[in-house]
């Protein structure tokens, strides 16, 4: 019999149980011939398996709980989409922002701190890191409102409810990444504890290998001297 699962074993399990959601919502899509939310969960459903091919051809990790928080984020967005939440319950598009935009923010953090370790000639001080996790939260959410409008300009659909919910929509895409700048800036302050988060990507690791590849392939075009 097996042990005990470890907190990070738990939300592996968890994160493998929503994309069996996902796909099952592809599947069921075509069964009932409702093939509006049939690419959203598909491409999501890719987009949670690209930890596992960095993992498998890069060696880089994501740690368990931001692997977590991808699925959960689109889980949250496809389920939302195919089940019609957006639509009947009031709050559910601005829950899927906060946790997209909390998403796109710690993506950002990983990012940035990564640039700061491994760039030598670059020094990023914690209010900077702050200040682009923000701004790079709020470019993404700018862009996402702009990829609504003109998915309802292009298709006659209605993504954009009216110009108050693109606000509320953006102001909590700002709340999610002040919160998160916030947390960064505490956690960027403890250096020993930003540098095992760094270490624990293996992101050295997967640039040896990218250089490798890129090395074969030089050599390759080149041919035999």
């Amino acid at each position: 019999m097996g042990g005990v699962r470890t907190d990070q074993e738990k939300l592996t399990l968890i994160s493998r149980l929503m994309q069996a959601g996902m796909f099952a919502i592809v599947v069921a899509g075509f069964v009932t011939g409702n093939y509006t939310w049939i690419p959203a969960a598909a491409i999501s459903l890719f987009i949670t398996e690209i930890p596992a091919i960095l993992k498998r051809n890069l060696n880089m990790v994501l740690p368990v709980e931001l692997n977590f928080f991808i699925v959960l984020a689109l889980f949250l967005h496809v389920i939302g989409g195919f089940s019609g939440f957006y639509d009947n319950i009031s709050w559910w598009d601005h829950l899927t922002h906060a946790m997209s935009a909390s998403l796109v923010a710690a993506l950002g953090f990983v990012l940035v701190v990564s640039i700061d370790w491994y760039v030598d000639s670059i020094y990023l001080p914690k209010l900077f890191v702050a200040f682009f996790v923000i701004m790079f939260t709020m470019a993404f959410g700018v862009l996402w409102e702009l990829m609504e409008w003109l998915t309802d300009e292009l298709t006659g659909s209605f993504l954009q409810y009216s110009l108050e919910d693109s606000m509320l929509d953006m102001l909590f895409d700002g709340f999610a990444g002040f919160v998160v700048a916030g947390a960064t800036m505490h956690y960027v302050g403890k250096r020993s504890a930003s540098d095992r988060f760094v270490e624990s990507l293996q992101m050295g690791e997967a640039m040896d290998k990218i250089d490798g590849i890129m090395e074969k392939r030089k050599e390759r075009k080149d041919g035999p001297s």
